[in-house]
């Protein structure tokens, strides 16, 4: 079934693509329109809206315009990139390049001089003193600031930046082998899992030990040899910050060692809602090895009145992957992960 789409800003189209993930700024659209007239209708930095229904989908700007022809077709094919393309190519503008005592999301909003806006789902930690480098980004000095706070950075449909540090919802109906889902791979990998992870730092005041050799450890159970991993810390140091810090990376490291990319016909789940990244959904395929909660990484929704139709590609990991809980399920045990991680506070 196509999906109604208003989109805009553009001429009509052929056919669409839309991928939006929980580890990237900015989504994007790829689409072939039809030629109007002569010259060339489309202009980069036009202005443009798409949705599906009454859902948004994507607002943002036109970036790349591709006319072509032969003797007989022409072809006009187009990229639109989300508002949020701006905070990841432009410099802030700031007067002092300094933040004292807000958490990410304040700094975020201090240092939004284009107005691209910025939402968080709260409980962010404060950040004593954040200083912006030389032409830096928006979205750059907050990257930085977020791996040391387990801070997913992407965009809204609104063309928002969005810091969240866990999923946002859970999908109605699942993914079930002989009901929706078309094709299915799955991958085990034991690429970024550590058997330990050391986080090491340094606190801007006090001589002792805990803050000038402070160290926080986390160990994955699910590592059967000894493979250590020692990272900096980013920012002021203190002792709930290195663990979070450690706790973040083996789960992303155990989440991320079981993905699964499922295609489902549709772009909506048993509830009507469009399929969306960071959120949860139960997945059930006895041929891949999954029965469990997975979280989606990504997602790409396509459209082609005269190809293969309305689809959707769902990009899964662990929910730990990208900051959820132990989905304690009947998954595969080549792709069972630790169920809890206590990271420990070293005093050395």
């Amino acid at each position: 079934m196509l999906e109604t789409l208003t989109i805009d800003g553009l001429p009509p189209y052929k056919s669409i693509s839309i991928t939006s993930s929980a580890e990237e700024a900015v989504r994007t659209a790829a689409l072939s329109l039809v030629p109007m007239g002569d010259g060339v209708s489309v202009a980069p930095g036009r202005p443009v809206t798409i949705k599906a229904g009454g859902d948004l989908l994507l607002t943002g700007y036109v970036r790349d315009v591709r006319p072509g022809h032969d003797a007989n077709d022409r072809t006009l094919d187009v990229t639109v990139c989300s508002r949020t393309v701006d905070a990841t190519e432009c410099s802030v503008e700031h007067p002092t390049g300094e933040v004292l005592d807000k958490d990410l999301a304040a700094i975020a909003k201090e240092f939004d001089r284009l107005g691209i806006g910025i939402e968080s789902d709260g409980g962010l930690p404060i950040e004593p003193r954040h200083k912006l480098r030389t032409g830096e980004t928006l979205f750059a000095t907050i990257e930085r600031r977020s791996r040391g706070r387990g801070i997913l950075i992407y965009d809204t449909p609104q063309g928002k930046l969005k810091l969240a540090t866990k999923p946002e919802g859970t999908h109605s109906g699942g993914l079930i082998w002989g009901v929706n889902i078309e094709q299915a791979s799955s991958s085990i990998t034991e690429r970024g899992r550590h058997s330990s992870v050391m986080v090491r730092g340094q606190a801007s005041e006090g001589t002792e030990k805990q803050q000038l050799r402070p160290e926080a450890r986390a160990n994955d159970s699910g590592v059967s040899r000894r493979r250590p991993l020692i990272i900096p810390h980013e920012g002021e140091v203190t002792v709930d910050r290195l663990k979070k810090r450690a706790d973040w990376q083996v789960k992303r490291g155990s989440g991320y060692a079981a993905t699964a990319s499922i295609t489902v016909t549709g772009w909506r789940d048993g509830g009507g809602r469009i399929w969306t990244r960071n959120w949860l959904v139960q997945v059930r395929d006895a041929w891949i090895g999954i029965d469990g909660l997975m979280v989606i990484k990504s997602v790409t929704l396509t459209q082609d009145a005269g190809g293969q139709g309305t689809v959707a590609i769902l990009d899964l990991a662990d929910p730990r992957a990208l900051g959820g809980e132990n989905p304690r399920g009947k998954t595969s045990d080549a792709y069972a992960a630790p169920g809890a991680i206590t990271p420990e506070y070293q005093d050395q």
